[in-house]
């Protein structure tokens, strides 16, 4: 996980403290899915969300940038979790038949609430929050290529472990896509069926024995 100290005044220590900082996120959380816009969200309206007096939230945060910071950083883990889980899930199918469930997992964790996903994107941008977000893209990666090396023991990993960032950085591009195309279900699916197959057919000429 990505050190957020940066983005704290106070690092929250007791279990009361913990309680009013998990507090501050899931209204920034609600505030950013309901209004899309970090721009839209101040300090001050999620205090009066999170039922935290606004000096409090000073407590740990010393500004909007700060404490947008520190809930993408739990947002960023939070996702990574659920995947881990996801892919984890799997370990008892072939990667071939896993390959639709972890496709269909990722672009759910990002598009199940679009509004959100978007607002997220603007505030890693305004804090510059772009090289941890890589790094944890890297790490699911790598995640996704031990996966692979499992099945495929014979396949050099550094080659497994670029096309599982390629597959990813795919990924990633549609849910871009998606994010700011207007609604089309039935082009969404064909979307994610050549993306399934397309990684199909690359792994299976990388893992064909000579």
């Amino acid at each position: 996980m990505a050190d957020d100290s940066e983005f704290f005044r106070k690092k929250p220590q007791q279990s009361r403290s913990r309680s009013v900082v998990n507090a501050l996120f899931e209204a920034a959380d609600q505030l950013l899915e309901r209004t899309g816009d970090p721009r839209q969200v101040s300090l001050q309206g999620i205090a009066q969300r999170a039922g935290v007096g606004i000096g409090s939230l000073y407590d740990y945060f010393a500004n909007r940038e700060g404490l947008l910071g520190a809930f993408l950083s739990r947002v960023t883990e939070k996702n990574f979790e659920a995947l881990e889980r996801e892919v984890m899930g799997t370990r008892s199918m072939k990667f071939d038949e896993a390959l639709p469930l972890i496709v269909d997992a990722v672009l759910r964790t990002y598009l199940e609430k679009p509004a959100r996903t978007r607002a997220v994107i603007h505030a890693i941008a305004t804090v510059g929050w772009v090289k941890p977000v890589i790094s944890e893209r890297d790490r699911f990666a790598l995640l996704l290529a031990q996966r692979l090396h499992l099945e495929y023991p014979h396949v050099d990993f550094a080659a497994l472990t670029l096309t599982s960032e390629v597959l990813c950085d795919a990924v990633i591009g549609v849910v871009l896509g998606e994010l700011w195309r207007d609604g089309d279900a039935e082009r969404s699916t064909r979307v994610r069926a050549e993306l399934v197959e397309l990684t199909r057919l690359r792994l299976a000429r990388l893992v064909a024995k000579p």
